[in-house]
């Protein structure tokens, strides 16, 4: 099983929060199609034999494209990989792009998933991060795609964003399950580098959410979702009974995939690979057929720490047998070690031969997955 993502590096405006490689300048938007074709032709090879069970379409925003131009995507995978009779083909979209047009003609293409950035239902707040759409729009967005038969719909929320209340976050909760969806992506907002929102916080002219009042969101979004049949199956993700995003899991699960696209990410097994990160550089190589991407062959110890990173996200945690036998009793002694302070502090649970984040643990899960990690001078 292996997947295929393009990354589609186009908005129409910029999210203050968002740190993704993206241009609001749609010049480049026809060429970059021919672009993204043309560079499936040239990386035929880099799956091997295997079929695509997962198309992912991420950004950006992908649905600046127009069905049938999504479409001739998913016709040129064709060209070069057998694509799953059952494969899972998911288009991120922004609420206000979901037409009853658009959605008309997306119906009559392979797109059998839809993500949709949602981030909030309260206006101020989707104003405070420069969302295009309104609350409204938003939920009336999900049932226009209900009624047009997709029925494998997740949608994005956004905790501790400055000003964000309780109240505010329960209010958004229960809408999102009034909605009847299934599965749910939440994230905590991130004040990355080079945002609009971190220049604000710099200047003093935002106040971060305080982290308990953080950690508090979180445990609600836990409880809730549970309450409502979803499985808390990755630090992010939640989704009821078999619809667990199987392109996502991938990642998780250490499998083949291909990037598309500028900043698109690939991973073969042995090696990482990224596309430049800067529309024109890309266009330009693509066209010339020079280098655009670079490589990173992964040491033994890369691959252990990748398994470490991957496996603890997850609702079936780190393995302890696939250790031993993938990576030596050493490294397997080494993580018994590194987990005993976390089963003792109920950050950690030991299930048979699995180490699992529990929910105490979920929230400070960078601090302890990279104590399980392997610097290899230890």
């Amino acid at each position: 099983m292996s997947g295929v993502y393009f990354h589609i590096p186009f908005c129409k405006q910029l999210c203050h929060y968002c740190a993704f490689h993206k241009s609001i300048s749609l010049q480049a938007k026809e060429e970059m199609l021919e672009c993204f074709k043309k560079e499936l032709k040239y990386r035929k090879d880099y799956l091997g034999e295997e079929s695509v069970a997962t198309i992912y379409f991420g950004g950006g925003t992908p649905s600046i494209y127009q069905p049938h131009e999504i479409e001739s995507l998913i016709d040129e995978v064709a060209k070069y990989f057998t694509i799953d009779s059952d494969a899972e083909i998911t288009l991120e979209a922004n609420p206000d792009d979901l037409s009853e047009t658009y959605l008309r003609a997306l119906q009559n293409t392979p797109v059998n998933r839809l993500s949709v950035g949602i981030q909030s239902f309260h206006d101020e707040d989707l104003i405070l991060m420069n969302r295009r759409h309104t609350g409204k729009e938003a939920f009336e967005a999900i049932r226009r795609a209900q009624e047009f038969g997709f029925d494998n719909i997740s949608v994005d929320q956004i905790y501790g964003v400055p000003g964000l209340s309780m109240e505010k976050w329960i209010e958004n909760l229960d809408l999102v399950f009034e909605l009847d969806i299934q599965h749910i992506s939440s994230y905590h907002l991130m004040f990355d580098p080079n945002t609009i929102f971190t220049k604000k916080l710099e200047k003093g002219q935002l106040v971060e959410l305080d982290e308990e009042q953080s950690f508090e969101q979180f445990k609600y979004l836990i409880d809730k979702a549970r309450e409502n049949g979803f499985h808390h199956y990755e630090i992010s993700n939640f989704s009821k009974e078999g619809f667990i995003s199987k392109h996502n899991s991938s990642y998780w699960k250490q499998e083949k995939y291909l990037g598309i696209g500028p900043s698109a990410h690939s991973f073969n097994l042995k090696e990482r690979e990224w596309n430049i990160a800067h529309n024109y550089k890309y266009i330009k190589a693509i066209k010339e057929e020079a280098e655009f991407s670079e490589k990173e062959h992964l040491s033994f110890y890369d691959r252990f720490n990748d398994f470490v990173l991957t496996s603890l996200r997850t609702y079936w945690g780190m393995d302890l047998e696939t250790v031993r036998k993938d990576f030596g009793d050493q490294l397997y002694n080494h993580c018994l070690a590194k987990a005993e302070k976390y089963i003792i502090s109920n950050h950690v649970r030991q299930d048979g031969n699995s180490l699992i984040l529990c929910d105490e643990g979920v929230f400070i899960s960078n601090d302890i997955m990279s104590e399980f990690f392997w610097v290899e001078d230890e």
